[in-house]
């Protein structure tokens, strides 16, 4: 678990820098946007946890927890991947 957040820390801080021949920053800022919000509304919506029970349970509740936070990094290296597929579809490679 830990390696895990680990990885979705290292890769939210070490986002793709993409490049195309004879691109504009602007241009690339906004096929960027255009891809993000692609992907999120391709992909599975966020995961939500259980509700209604108080934190600091115990063990259910970190299982649980556990579960929905390896969900949501799934759901996260989807979008990651949507995004990519997106902008190399426009012309783009990363740096």
């Amino acid at each position: 678990m830990k390696r895990i957040l680990g990885l979705l820390l290292i890769a939210g801080c070490a986002a793709p820098q993409w490049q195309k021949d004879g691109g504009t920053k602007e241009a690339m800022e906004a096929d960027l946007y255009f891809c993000d919000q692609m992907a999120t509304t391709q992909v599975q919506p966020r995961v939500q946890g259980p509700s209604g029970t108080p934190s600091g349970i115990g063990g259910e509740r970190k299982a649980a927890f556990n579960a929905m936070a390896e969900r949501e990094g799934e759901r996260m290296q989807k979008d990651q991947n949507a995004v990519g597929e997106c902008m190399r579809a426009k012309g783009y490679s990363q740096k």
